[in-house]
Protein backbone atom coordinates (compact mmCIF):
# COMPACT_ATOMS: atom_id res chain seq x y z
CA UNK A 1 0.00 0.00 0.00
CA UNK A 2 1.41 3.40 -0.96
CA UNK A 3 1.72 6.06 1.72
CA UNK A 4 0.13 9.36 0.73
CA UNK A 5 2.60 11.98 -0.51
CA UNK A 6 3.06 14.97 1.81
CA UNK A 7 4.37 18.19 0.31
CA UNK A 8 6.68 20.30 2.49
CA UNK A 9 5.70 23.98 2.60
CA UNK A 10 7.52 26.88 4.24
CA UNK A 11 6.51 30.49 4.87
CA UNK A 12 7.97 33.46 6.72
CA UNK A 13 6.28 36.31 8.52
CA UNK A 14 6.52 39.10 11.01
CA UNK A 15 4.64 39.65 14.23
CA UNK A 16 4.12 43.43 14.31
CA UNK A 17 4.19 44.87 17.83
CA UNK A 18 3.29 48.41 18.84
CA UNK A 19 4.58 49.50 22.25
CA UNK A 20 2.32 51.95 24.05
CA UNK A 21 3.87 52.91 27.37
CA UNK A 22 4.26 49.69 29.34
CA UNK A 23 1.87 47.66 27.19
CA UNK A 24 1.97 46.06 23.77
CA UNK A 25 -0.52 45.78 20.94
CA UNK A 26 -0.22 43.07 18.30
CA UNK A 27 -1.31 43.39 14.69
CA UNK A 28 -3.55 40.53 13.61
CA UNK A 29 -4.78 40.11 10.07
CA UNK A 30 -7.84 38.27 8.88
CA UNK A 31 -6.92 36.35 5.75
CA UNK A 32 -9.46 36.21 2.92
CA UNK A 33 -10.16 32.57 3.92
CA UNK A 34 -11.49 33.97 7.22
CA UNK A 35 -8.90 32.91 9.79
CA UNK A 36 -7.00 35.36 12.01
CA UNK A 37 -3.21 35.29 12.38
CA UNK A 38 -0.07 37.19 11.44
CA UNK A 39 1.25 38.50 8.10
CA UNK A 40 3.23 35.82 6.26
CA UNK A 41 4.05 34.42 2.85
CA UNK A 42 6.29 32.34 0.62
CA UNK A 43 9.82 33.29 -0.43
CA UNK A 44 10.60 34.49 -3.92
CA UNK A 45 13.66 33.12 -5.73
CA UNK A 46 16.92 33.84 -3.85
CA UNK A 47 15.08 35.64 -1.04
CA UNK A 48 16.20 35.01 2.55
CA UNK A 49 13.70 34.24 5.33
CA UNK A 50 14.12 37.76 6.77
CA UNK A 51 13.76 39.39 3.33
CA UNK A 52 10.60 37.36 2.71
CA UNK A 53 9.09 38.28 6.07
CA UNK A 54 9.84 41.99 5.57
CA UNK A 55 8.44 42.03 2.02
CA UNK A 56 5.26 40.23 3.08
CA UNK A 57 4.72 42.65 5.99
CA UNK A 58 5.00 45.64 3.66
CA UNK A 59 2.84 44.08 0.92
CA UNK A 60 0.06 42.93 3.23
CA UNK A 61 -0.05 45.85 5.69
CA UNK A 62 1.84 48.77 4.14
CA UNK A 63 4.07 48.88 7.24
CA UNK A 64 7.64 49.84 6.40
CA UNK A 65 8.81 51.75 9.50
CA UNK A 66 9.89 49.26 12.17
CA UNK A 67 12.79 47.80 14.09
CA UNK A 68 13.28 44.13 13.30
CA UNK A 69 14.43 41.98 16.22
CA UNK A 70 16.40 39.43 14.18
CA UNK A 71 17.98 37.78 17.22
CA UNK A 72 14.76 35.94 18.00
CA UNK A 73 12.34 33.95 15.87
CA UNK A 74 9.30 31.80 16.54
CA UNK A 75 8.12 28.80 14.52
CA UNK A 76 4.91 26.86 14.11
CA UNK A 77 4.35 23.63 12.23
CA UNK A 78 1.08 22.08 11.14
CA UNK A 79 -0.46 19.93 8.44
CA UNK A 80 -3.38 20.67 6.17
CA UNK A 81 -5.06 19.35 3.06
CA UNK A 82 -6.02 21.41 0.02
CA UNK A 83 -7.69 19.96 -3.07
CA UNK A 84 -6.86 16.44 -1.92
CA UNK A 85 -3.14 17.19 -1.42
CA UNK A 86 -1.52 16.98 2.03
CA UNK A 87 0.95 19.61 3.20
CA UNK A 88 3.33 19.80 6.16
CA UNK A 89 3.87 23.51 6.74
CA UNK A 90 6.41 25.38 8.83
CA UNK A 91 6.09 29.13 9.38
CA UNK A 92 8.96 31.11 10.90
CA UNK A 93 8.07 34.50 12.37
CA UNK A 94 10.33 37.39 13.27
CA UNK A 95 9.42 40.16 15.68
CA UNK A 96 9.15 43.81 14.65
CA UNK A 97 8.57 46.87 16.80
CA UNK A 98 6.56 49.18 14.57
CA UNK A 99 6.70 52.97 14.68
CA UNK A 100 3.04 53.63 13.81
CA UNK A 101 -0.35 51.90 14.01
CA UNK A 102 -1.21 52.95 10.45
CA UNK A 103 -2.10 49.97 8.26
CA UNK A 104 -2.85 49.92 4.53
CA UNK A 105 -4.16 46.42 3.93
CA UNK A 106 -3.65 44.45 0.74
CA UNK A 107 -7.32 43.93 -0.18
CA UNK A 108 -6.65 40.85 -2.36
CA UNK A 109 -5.21 38.90 0.60
CA UNK A 110 -6.33 40.66 3.77
CA UNK A 111 -10.01 40.81 4.71
CA UNK A 112 -9.57 42.79 7.93
CA UNK A 113 -7.05 43.71 10.61
CA UNK A 114 -6.93 44.76 14.24
CA UNK A 115 -4.39 46.08 16.70
CA UNK A 116 -5.19 44.13 19.85
CA UNK A 117 -3.86 43.77 23.35
CA UNK A 118 -2.66 40.32 24.38
CA UNK A 119 -5.96 39.14 25.87
CA UNK A 120 -8.01 40.19 22.83
CA UNK A 121 -5.43 38.81 20.39
CA UNK A 122 -5.13 35.41 22.06
CA UNK A 123 -8.92 34.99 21.84
CA UNK A 124 -9.13 36.17 18.23
CA UNK A 125 -6.34 34.05 16.70
CA UNK A 126 -7.97 31.12 14.93
CA UNK A 127 -5.41 28.33 15.20
CA UNK A 128 -3.72 26.90 18.32
CA UNK A 129 -0.14 26.96 16.92
CA UNK A 130 -0.47 30.72 16.27
CA UNK A 131 -1.89 31.26 19.77
CA UNK A 132 1.18 29.46 21.15
CA UNK A 133 3.42 31.78 19.10
CA UNK A 134 1.68 34.82 20.61
CA UNK A 135 2.11 33.37 24.12
CA UNK A 136 5.83 32.88 23.44
CA UNK A 137 6.18 36.41 22.00
CA UNK A 138 4.34 37.94 24.96
CA UNK A 139 6.58 36.06 27.39
CA UNK A 140 9.69 37.20 25.47
CA UNK A 141 8.57 40.86 25.47
CA UNK A 142 7.80 40.82 29.19
CA UNK A 143 11.00 39.05 30.30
Amino acid sequence: MNEPQITQDESFGIIPVLRQGNSYSFLLIQHQAGHWGFPKGHANARESPVQTACRELQEETGISEYTLLEEVSFSESYTFTRKGESFAKTVTYFLALVKSATVVRQVEEIKNYIWANYETAINLITYAPSRQILQDVNQYLNS
